[in-house]
């Protein structure tokens, strides 16, 4: 008679963890180990745990492969372990997760990222340690290093669409001004910075384009109504028909007239580029004596 063989529990267990390793493609453990690996220099480096956590779980919820999300984490992991700030690119991967966009596609923005952060903050660094620069950011105090962030964020949009640093450069250079520091919140000085890759290329071109910015920003222009600008010229471009240049210098005479910054977007949505000023006198210098100023075809009222 035979006789049966049966294994006990702790035999059949161990069995079974055999029988997974020797299963389980090697593959997959090194990938698992390079993402463990990644993730652990980041957070060495000084970027939160729980947000690198949340990039894996994000990752994993959509069956993004273990090597394509530790081949993202690793450019945040360079930046941090270089000094460098790391909540533009953690941003762009959790915009890019809830868009749903591939692992795969976000890795070449994130090494465009990585490459333009070093000047991003050089750009920053520079602005800020300008002489007539420097009493605004003490004014700050404690908000220094949150603007310092915002900024980076700034330039980095800016620099990642390609617009080019010599142009940032101006429109900084432009905002260090006394008379526009005076009158600007930190929101809105980075924003007139974030605006520049959201300009019609034509704009963006024009000569001048950096000191209506920084006129916009000085005018009284809150943050929100900066980042509604390029739609709003390009509104203006569209419908009037005007060239570029002509926007441009309508917008400016609108600011330089007082006109308040919810009135002027208004006009330019309307593709009303030459307003004049808020009290629409008849033959104030600049208007046609008897008439509305800014009347003219395709400008016709506020």
């Amino acid at each position: 008679m035979k006789t049966i063989h049966t294994l006990t529990t702790p035999a059949l267990f161990l069995s079974i963890i055999l029988v997974l390793i020797l299963f389980t493609p090697l593959s997959a453990v090194s990938q698992q180990s390079d993402l463990q690996q990644v993730s652990d220099r980041a957070v060495a480096a000084g970027i939160e745990q729980n947000r690198i956590e949340l990039i894996r779980e994000r990752a994993a919820s959509r069956g993004v492969d273990d090597s394509i999300v530790a081949r993202m984490i690793e450019p945040a992991a360079d930046l941090a372990e270089k000094g460098m700030p790391t909540d533009f690119i953690i941003q762009k991967m959790m915009e890019g997760f809830a868009k749903g966009v591939p692992g795969g596609r976000m890795i070449p923005v994130l090494d465009v990222i990585q490459r333009e952060t070093p000047q991003a903050v050089a750009l920053s660094n520079r602005w800020m340690e300008k002489p007539e620069v420097a009493p605004y950011m003490q004014g700050l105090g404690g908000g220094q290093e949150q603007f310092r962030r915002e900024l980076v964020n700034a330039n980095l949009k800016s620099l990642t669409q390609k617009v080019p640093s010599e142009t940032i450069e101006m429109v900084l250079n432009e905002l260090g001004q006394p008379a526009v520091l005076e009158n600007s919140s930190p929101r809105a000085i980075a924003a007139a910075v974030g605006i520049l890759p959201d300009l019609p290329a034509s704009m963006l071109n024009e000569a001048g384009v950096q000191a209506v910015i920084a006129n916009a920003v000085r005018g009284g222009f809150s943050a929100n109504e900066i980042q509604r600008l390029p739609g709003a010229v390009n509104a203006a471009e569209r419908r009037s028909q005007l060239p570029a240049a002509s926007v441009l210098d309508g917008l400016s005479n609108q600011i330089g007239n007082g006109i308040p910054a919810s009135q002027i977007l208004q006009n330019l949505f309307n593709g009303n580029v030459n307003a004049g000023p808020p009290s629409n006198i008849p033959g104030r210098p600049g208007n046609p004596p008897g008439g509305r100023p800014g009347q003219g075809p395709g400008n016709q009222g506020n």
